[in-house]
């Protein structure tokens, strides 16, 4: 119940990255020569198609914060920022390093709402935050994302994806999202090392920015060719896989252990009252019961006041009860 923090990797890439090491160790220089090109250009069109965005608006970085940090060094100075105070660090930090004023409001079981809010008491020119909150599992409602967007046209919503693209079905053609950032670690399980920045054609018109700008500026700096190269096997091997019945499966897994977590009073009122939540469930437990749950292998991490527990499609009906047996003995 770990993929939240550090996703494993599957077995098919553990030995195409032992294939790509020898190619790597025989040829050298020559690897970098062949390789670099294929990988970049194969991971972009897998990734566009991932995510049903263009292939010449999507760019690889190393991490989400080098993404997101690229893209904000455009924007003039002047621009508002609409955050989230609990949002995740790399986020809420690198606007305010670049000098960006911003209004953090607190996150609540009706954010939306309160978002909302914030939107119609002052001016905006950006709304920047996670799709799902990694603080605590909230899945963001797009469709009041639809609405705010519809009052505010000219709002930029920029979003980081990194605990929702690969856990959930998404098009950022048909969205909302002007531009989407994330790193690949974790729902993808394409090993550390890549991140991704995805625009809209319409945000870039809208800056007066075009693509051969955004080529170079996401061309800086060194990057993995072996890290692009696993984001590509790990892309490819979910496009040839049936992912909406992968993702049912995580869904209809997460309400089990939901409603199970539920009947023992371990998830807070603020996520109960939520309408629809990811698949990442923080239950309120003591630091005693969560050292016991290392102790029993139970792969999961302190988070606020709780431990967070989070299921992908690989987990079975087995993982969950086996997790229910060992809460139910220690609390």
């Amino acid at each position: 119940f770990y993929t939240a923090y550090t996703a494993p990797l599957s077995t098919d890439l553990r030995q195409w990255r032992s294939e790509d090491d020898e190619h790597f160790y025989t040829g050298g220089d020559h690897y970098k020569l062949e390789q670099e090109k294929n990988y970049f250009k194969e991971a972009r069109i897998a990734l566009a198609s991932f995510v049903d965005a263009l292939p010449e608006y999507t760019f690889i970085s190393s991490n989400f914060s080098s993404a997101l940090q690229n893209f904000l060094i455009q924007l003039p100075r002047h621009y508002r920022f609409l955050s989230l105070k609990e949002e995740y660090p790399s986020l809420t930090g690198i606007i305010q390093d670049l000098g960006f004023e911003t209004n953090l409001i607190p996150l609540t079981a009706t954010i939306e709402e309160d978002i909302w809010e914030a939107l119609q008491q002052n001016e905006y020119q950006v709304l920047a935050l996670s799709a799902i909150q990694y603080s605590n599992g909230f899945l963001v409602d797009f469709a009041i994302l639809e609405k705010i967007k519809k009052a505010f046209p000219e709002l930029i919503i920029l979003v980081d994806g990194t605990q929702f693209i690969g856990a959930e079905e998404f098009s950022l053609s048909n969205s909302c999202v002007d531009a989407l950032f994330g790193s690949a670690y974790k729902w993808l399980m394409a090993g550390h090392g890549t991140g991704f920045a995805l625009f809209s054609p319409k945000l870039l018109k809208q800056l007066e920015l075009n693509q051969e700008k955004l080529e170079l500026i996401y061309d800086r700096g060194q990057r993995s060719v072996k890290a692009v190269g696993s984001l590509l096997f790990s892309l490819n091997k979910l496009l040839k896989a049936d992912f909406p019945a992968l993702i049912q499966h995580k869904k209809e897994l997460t309400l089990l252990l939901f409603e199970e977590l539920k009947k023992r009073d371990l998830l807070d009122a603020a996520t109960l009252a939520r309408k629809n939540h990811s698949s990442i469930l923080i239950i309120h437990v003591n630091d005693s019961i969560y050292n016991a749950l290392l102790d029993r292998k139970v792969r999961c991490i302190k988070r606020g006041s709780g431990v967070r527990l989070s299921v992908h499609h690989y987990n079975n009906e087995s993982d969950i009860y086996s997790l229910l047996a060992i809460l139910d003995e220690l609390i």
